[in-house]
């Protein structure tokens, strides 16, 4: 049994938020959406502004401010996905709705995985568990392609009892960690 007494502020929730962009398939796939769809309006807007007969320096502005937007994209389009979502956060935050629990109680034991907070507890079956993944600051174990539990790497003593622990979760999902 593992039990871990977890503290999460917004930062923790940004660091998974940029791993899971980085990381699943459907963050991945958002990020490839947004440079891709990018260039797609600009050639729309110039093949509209072809068929309106419009003056050619306009085109050819348009045309240059396309290519340069489209590169921009395809370096910076996760970090504006970032900070768009940082800042979502933040109003969250501001309102007083995170959309996790700051300080909770994580509990793995032959039962599942067990989640007590100040206004909720939960309990979760092994089966769920979809992947594990982690990176320098912290364990996710996904329970669906967008929810996992944030296990901060700071939880664990050393990293033998980190990756005792990710021993034992991988024997009980039935996956490996990533």
């Amino acid at each position: 049994m593992y039990e871990y007494k977890i503290k999460l502020d917004e930062k923790d929730y940004i660091q998974f938020n940029d791993y899971h962009l980085s990381n699943s398939r459907v963050g991945k796939k958002t990020v490839n959406m947004i440079r891709i769809l990018v260039p797609i309006l600009f050639l729309c807007a110039i093949f509209i502004f072809l068929i309106a007969n419009a003056d050619v320096e306009l085109i050819i502005t348009l045309s240059i401010t396309a290519v340069i937007v489209s590169i921009l994209m395809v370096f910076y389009s996760k970090k504006l996905l970032m900070k768009t979502m940082t800042k979502s956060i933040k109003t969250l935050k501001k309102d007083g709705k995170l959309p996790f629990n700051i300080e909770a109680t994580i509990t793995f034991d032959e039962a599942g995985i067990h989640e007590k907070s100040l206004n909720s507890e939960s309990k979760t079956n092994y089966v769920l568990v979809e992947k594990i993944g982690q990176n320098e600051h912290a364990v996710y174990i996904y329970i669906s392609a967008v929810q996992a539990y944030i296990i901060p790497i700071t939880c664990f003593s050393s990293d033998r009892e980190k990756d005792e622990f990710l021993e034992y979760i991988n024997t009980k999902c039935n996956i490996n960690a990533l």
